[in-house]
């Protein structure tokens, strides 16, 4: 009778392994909403570097104009 119930209890956490291996695999592939909020990122990282060349550039032209004052 022991026997049976290790035999189900074997059965039973051999299923929970199973599923969440599984569980942490699917997690490897990007889904619909990580894959939108990637291309939002990479868009928001362009804008930024936009942002970034135009204060570079305004800096140096007031750089530029300080010496000549």
């Amino acid at each position: 009778m022991i026997h049976i119930g290790v035999m189900i209890a074997i059965i039973i956490l051999a299923s929970a392994v199973h599923k969440y291996v599984e569980r942490r695999c699917r997690g490897a592939v990007p889904g619909d909403a990580e894959q939108r909020l990637t291309a939002r990122m990479d868009e928001l990282e362009r804008r930024l570097t936009d942002v970034q060349d135009v204060m570079i550039a305004i800096d140096e032209k007031l750089n530029r104009t300080s010496v000549f004052s």
